[in-house]
């Protein structure tokens, strides 16, 4: 009797083995978290990570590859150049969305259609890369980010599926048009975006380079389908799961202190003082050493941007008519004809540099703010006017 039951229960264990493995593989699964744009600088693009849960084995990790270490030594610098090393890093998932809770920030789940080898492939790929001599990666802002290392190595571990195939997207913006959809809660950090891109950001990339923006990427997974077997297409996403709803609202609230201000009330105030230097025969030359000053400096920001940077896009600067190390050489010696009342001869270079910026600016292919026409105007009426003067 004893051998009859042990035989008909090693009878069922192997009937029912296969049911409960397909019952474990379906509890596992990976998925793609979106986080929404924070308050922070460095958060309002949002952020990526990627989600491996296994109850079977009691893991419920996220793999977040934006860590960065602030502490670095010339971490600024690095950053500055376009050297900056990012991380990837594992968290329990309980941790990470209690972080984001506290943020204020939303967070959207994509569960991917993963079979249970696609998951152990993606968990062992994620696993490689934690190794301390595979976590470190340079960071790209554009092209190699944390978005499109989730990206990347989803379509890794769905290689021998066949990839991913993403819809179509009708009328792709450009790099400059999608990094104000996001910055423009923040007048001057995208007006000093602005100053640093060059002509290649208003270019359009593709629908594809453009999922380093997390929104953007959970938009297409959306709508992405893995090949399958018999001609048929699999979506990518299985379902949605809306974690947390974002606490903080849009901030809405409009800046008045903007940049387009600062530059019409420079323009303004230089323009009555030239007129009134001009009724009563004064220079006021402190002013346009205050100019040189300002554009000196903003040029060999943009010149060192220029020519020693590899932030993406930058090196096709074309600012670099107005925004040149140039005012700073032509200054001292300004200064110094000003104060022994010598001719200020040297001021001609500058209307020539200021008057061939506002002639090309029309037919230079990159997006120019406001503000800067607004500057270049402003030289140009102290430059013409010192050079009329200087006799």
């Amino acid at each position: 009797m004893s051998r009859l039951l042990v035989s008909i229960l090693c009878l069922l264990a192997v009937l029912f083995a296969p049911l409960q493995a397909a019952k474990s593989a379906e509890r596992t699964y990976v998925s793609l978290l979106t986080c929404s744009p924070g308050d922070e600088v460095y958060a309002y693009f949002g952020h990526t990570a990627l989600r491996y849960c296994n109850p079977d084995k009691n893991l419920d990790l996220v793999f977040n590859y934006g860590v960065f270490d602030f502490s670095e030594p010339g971490f600024v610098a690095k950053f500055v150049l376009g050297e900056t090393d990012y991380m990837l890093g594992v968290i329990d998932y309980p941790y990470f969305i209690q972080e984001y809770a506290m943020r204020g920030s939303g967070v959207v789940e994509q569960v991917l259609a993963f079979d249970s080898l696609q998951c152990e492939r993606l968990f062992s790929l994620l696993r490689d890369n934690y190794r301390p001599a595979n976590r470190v990666y340079r960071y790209n802002y554009f092209y190699n980010n944390c978005t499109t290392k989730a990206r990347d190595i989803i379509e890794e571990a769905l290689a021998d599926a066949g990839g991913i195939e993403y819809g179509g997207c009708d009328g792709a913006p450009t790099f400059r048009e999608t990094v104000h959809r996001f910055t423009a809660v923040s007048p001057w950090y995208s007006f000093g975006i602005d100053l640093l891109l060059g002509s290649e950001a208003d270019d359009a990339p593709g629908a594809r380079v453009l999922q380093f923006i997390p929104s953007t990427l959970m938009r297409d997974f959306s709508s992405a389908v893995i090949p399958a077997a018999a001609d048929s297409l699999v979506p990518l996403v299985q379902r949605t799961n809306n974690l947390l709803e974002p606490a903080n609202e849009a901030d809405d609230s409009f800046t008045l202190f903007t940049p387009n201000l600062l530059f019409a009330l420079i323009l303004l105030l230089v323009a009555m003082l030239t007129y009134v230097g001009y009724r009563k025969c004064r220079l006021f030359w402190a002013v346009d050493a205050a100019l040189l000053l300002v554009q000196g400096v903003a040029g060999a920001l943009v010149t060192f941007m220029v020519l020693f940077s590899v932030h993406p896009t930058v090196g096709s600067n074309l600012l670099v008519l107005l925004l040149n190390p140039l005012p700073l050489v032509l200054l001292p010696i300004f200064i110094y004809n000003a104060i022994k009342k010598r001719k200020l001869n040297i001021m001609w270079m500058q209307t020539i540099m200021v008057a061939q910026f506002l002639i090309l600016s029309p037919f230079i292919p990159q997006y120019i703010p406001a503000a800067i026409y607004m500057f270049a105007v402003t030289l140009l009426i102290r430059s013409l006017y010192i050079t009329h003067k200087r006799k």
